[in-house]
């Protein structure tokens, strides 16, 4: 079958990407020979292979344009996530507590598409530099591994970066702040950073070292939940460390393109949104049902019982962050069935976090009313709005497929997942945990069990549900039409 596809602009565009990856592997490097840890051969080792490739590529088709279409964006960003993964995983096989090919694969997809499931049963024997690439692979995949190359790759700022922006954007719409997309990039990477430095600093200030706010701080920020102790946030026995990383997982779980808006000191637009009162009302609610639940459970009436651990609980549940709760299992079958719910769900789009987003939820649900009024009323005409601005018809359609095949994904994965013996709700609770890019584990791999007891089979199906997930279905999907691929 004949095809138009630009392979050479690809292979270039790839190989610059693979370069800067080559590039940001020398910060662990750096962390690892400060705390003069050997896992710098690991990591010099991946940095040699990255460099290596990325330069072959870029002399092989150093004649070829970087001009791409829309076609080439999606294949780009659908590979460019599955490349960073082959060589970010070589630290870890390569580390002073090696993990295994497949492992080390689920560690590092894990870690770019901010999920937080984790193959490494004892964190606390790694290096720290294993352990800073963990972390910070989450936060270059926060905004997207593409949205942060658009900020540093200027060649990118034309259609090149407009196609691959709206391939791994996440959301209904795809708004810009900027006529130059760089420009779009490097505001919100800067709200991003802005943040980042602003959490550090609070959690350095309370009971964590410099290193464990920076790791902490990434996998909140970046709403991906790798965390650099055996016990979780539980390890700091802190209520100050829990509200600072609540505020800022909620924080995280917001429009980046919104929270700019407050930069700008435009308040009325970020408190008038229509999403912002939804996600918060989302919060606020599925919180007053926790606390009913914990006090017909007669949980003891403490603040943190009542309040902050519920709170954390929710919004890194809701975010995505997947930072979990010591005991949280014991809270009973509709706690879990409200985290289920919350994990779909997730927060914003536009945001860090995974799931169906909020704006959807929205969407569907004034979609839901409107039905029922047309039933009523089947002569009116009802339209579907959000802040104002009336949907079309045709993207509040795209809305409802988007979100009947992201369901369909957690069936026909969780049916895969009960024929390794599973029971249904460990099935069903770790793939809306992967495809929401969350990372909490309940069952087998909950408190008592772990993600690397999973089956090989297993561990592939979830990475290839993680990366879907991400990219948000249609990205992934698309590249398996045979039509995609014709002239």
């Amino acid at each position: 079958m004949r095809t138009s596809v630009r392979v050479g602009a690809i292979v270039r565009i790839l190989g610059r990407l693979v370069l800067i990856e080559a590039l940001l592997m020398l910060l662990p490097l750096a962390v690892c020979l400060i705390y003069g840890e050997s896992d710098w051969r690991g990591f010099a080792v991946a940095v040699g292979a990255a460099a290596l490739t990325g330069g072959v590529a870029e002399l092989s088709v150093r004649r070829r344009g970087t001009s791409i279409r829309s076609r080439e964006g999606f294949i780009i960003t659908a590979l460019v996530w599955v490349v960073f993964g082959l060589f970010g995983m070589l630290p870890f096989m390569l580390s002073a507590t090696p993990l295994g090919f497949t492992d080390a694969m689920f560690e590092v997809i894990s870690g770019f598409t901010t999920t937080g499931a984790s193959m490494i049963t004892d964190v606390e024997a790694q290096s720290h530099g294993i352990l800073f690439w963990r972390a910070f692979t989450q936060w270059i995949g926060g905004l997207g591994i593409i949205f942060f190359m658009l900020a540093v790759l200027p060649e990118l700022n034309k259609a090149t970066g407009i196609s691959m922006f709206n391939a791994e954007a996440t959301g209904i719409t795809h708004g810009k702040l900027h006529p130059r997309i760089r420009q779009t990039a490097l505001s919100i990477w800067g709200v991003y950073a802005s943040l980042t430095v602003v959490s550090i600093l609070l959690l350095w200030g309370g009971p964590m070292n410099l290193f464990d706010s920076i790791c902490q701080t990434f996998a909140a920020i970046a709403t991906g939940g790798f965390t650099t102790r055996n016990d979780g946030i539980a390890y700091w026995h802190s209520d100050y460390a829990m509200i600072v990383l609540t505020v800022v997982m909620f924080v995280a779980g917001l429009n980046f393109m919104l929270l700019y808006s407050v930069w700008r000191k435009n308040i009325r637009e970020f408190i008038g949104n229509d999403v912002f009162k939804a996600f918060t009302g989302v919060v606020v609610v599925v919180y007053l049902l926790f606390l009913v639940s914990a006090l017909l459970r007669g949980e003891e009436m403490t603040l943190d019982n009542l309040l902050v651990y519920p709170l954390f609980h929710i919004v890194s549940a809701v975010t995505s962050t997947g930072f979990s709760i010591t005991g949280a299992e014991g809270w009973g079958p509709f706690a879990l069935f409200l985290t289920m719910l919350l994990m779909t769900c997730g927060a914003c789009s536009g945001s860090t976090s995974g799931g169906i987003k909020i704006d959807r939820v929205a969407v569907m649900w004034r979609n839901f009313i409107n039905e029922i009024r047309k039933t009523v009323f089947p002569k009116r005409t009802y339209v579907v709005s959000i802040n104002g601005s009336a949907l079309h018809n045709s993207l509040v359609s795209r809305i409802s497929a988007f979100v009947s095949l992201y369901l369909l994904t957690i069936v026909v994965a969780s049916a895969v997942v009960t024929l390794f013996g599973y029971e249904l709700t460990d099935s069903l609770f770790m793939v809306i945990s992967c495809i929401g890019c969350n990372g909490l584990g309940y069952g087998v791999t909950g408190a008592e069990g772990s993600f690397a007891l999973l089956p090989a089979a297993v561990k592939w199906m979830l990475v290839w549900v993680m990366l879907v997930g991400r990219l948000e279905l249609f990205t992934f999907l698309v590249l398996l039409l045979p039509s995609f691929w014709k002239r």
